[in-house]
């Protein structure tokens, strides 16, 4: 699929340090074909969360927003064993590697353009990959 495409993600638990790099790491994928858009964790709108696993209440707040686990994720540290379509990005977390892991899921996970496809998708266990 070459068509661009945008992506919004929320960010839980992880300090407004590490937000304000996400939000200028995402600006600059403005014109790759996974552009990325930071959104409010409580706005229920997201089509992808990056999540600190070593925050509790980071968890709490996931679990709540994906109940069933189905939305994409990218985990700092360690991957929940509910999410079914989630991977891990490893230390050191800088912008880059993040970016690299929202790629990863949008290509895996969102880039379907038969809507029958995608709900087959979401009732699958997808196993938990490692970012490199």
């Amino acid at each position: 699929m070459n068509a661009r495409q945008m992506f919004r993600v929320a960010v839980l638990g992880s300090p407004q340090a590490k937000q304000w790099l996400l939000v200028r790491a995402f600006a600059a994928t403005r014109g790759r074909q996974y552009a990325y858009d930071l959104v409010a964790a409580a706005a229920r709108q997201a089509d992808m969360y990056v999540i600190d696993a070593d925050d509790d209440r980071a968890m709490v707040c996931w679990a709540a927003l994906d109940s069933r686990g189905t939305i994409p994720a990218a985990f700092l540290g360690r991957v929940h064993p509910r999410a079914k379509r989630a991977l891990m990005v490893q230390r050191p977390y800088c912008s880059g590697s993040i970016v690299g892991a929202l790629d990863r899921l949008a290509h895996r996970f969102l880039q379907v353009s038969d809507v029958n496809s995608f709900e087959s998708l979401s009732v699958a266990r997808e196993p938990a990959l490692a970012a490199a």
